[in-house]
């Protein structure tokens, strides 16, 4: 039903990943989106609903980055939603937008002037075949890519590799001395190029390896996990995945293997 797609290599300094939801499903089934640092696009094709907004068939939408567990549900006996993922600062090499004002907001492109509009979804679903999305959705970010004139910040897209590849355990001290930027200025272009503080996305990636870690590793008990994570205690590790995914860590442990968790659903 939840399918993921990696971008070509163009295109993956900016974008994460695309994605498909599409299945039959029952009227009224929730389904939890896990907060991973990113922001969406999404393109509607069954009528859907997110956090109270209706979502029209044909429509494109704008997910922003999320800093807690979302929620979407069906209203229809089906489902087919596509998405594009795009990295932290990755939109920003497209369009000029301020995250700092976009968090955990969702919206119709028609109220926010972005690179997508209604009629990109219509063209979208016109195509067969998911191969066919992907390669209209990648020339089109291409085309937008070598014409654009926007660059992402340096400084901030280098903070967030580095958090990226301290696993979310990194000093944020540390991190502003390597930048070369007090607090506040850190702070506030961090928050207007991610959405977030520093600090708030350090515990997302340290709450995603926590995820692959439960998902991945054998452990003796949760304390080892939150030990290895970079939580106080399995009391920490519970209430930031809680908080972060809408589950517990035994409901990761009991997923297949195979079972991807971006986006998890319950009815």
């Amino acid at each position: 039903m939840y399918k993921e797609y990696l971008p070509c290599h163009i295109l993956a300094p900016y974008v994460d990943r695309y994605w498909e939801f599409k299945g039959q499903t029952e009227q009224g089934m929730q389904i939890k989106l896990s907060t991973d640092g990113c922001t969406d696009f999404m393109f509607i094709l069954e009528t859907t609903v997110n956090h109270g907004i209706m979502m029209q068939p044909y429509h494109s939408y704008f997910i922003g980055p999320m800093n807690v567990c979302s929620t979407l549900i069906t209203s229809s006996g089906t489902i087919n939603t596509f998405g594009v993922r795009f990295r932290p600062c990755g939109l920003s090499r497209f369009m000029k937008i301020s995250l700092s004002e976009l968090t955990n907001i969702r919206l119709s492109v028609n109220d926010l002037n972005t690179i997508f509009s209604d009629s990109f979804a219509e063209r979208l679903f016109e195509e067969q075949g998911i191969q066919c999305k992907i390669n209209l959705i990648e020339r089109y970010l291409k085309e937008h890519l070598y014409k654009s004139s926007h660059t992402m910040d340096a400084q901030i897209a280098y903070a967030v590799n580095q958090i990226n590849a301290h696993e979310g355990k990194i000093s944020i001290s540390h991190l502003m001395d390597e930048v070369n930027l007090c607090q506040r200025h850190f702070e506030r272009k961090f928050k207007l190029h991610t959405g977030f503080t520093p600090q708030r996305y350090n515990s997302i990636v340290r709450f995603k390896n926590a995820i692959k870690i439960l998902r991945n590793e054998s452990f003796d008990n949760l304390l080892s996990v939150a030990v290895k994570a970079g939580y106080y205690d399995a009391s920490h590790l519970s209430r930031e995945i809680k908080k972060l995914s809408g589950s517990t860590p035994n409901f990761f442990l009991s997923l297949p293997l195979d079972n991807e968790t971006t986006i998890i659903y319950t009815k």
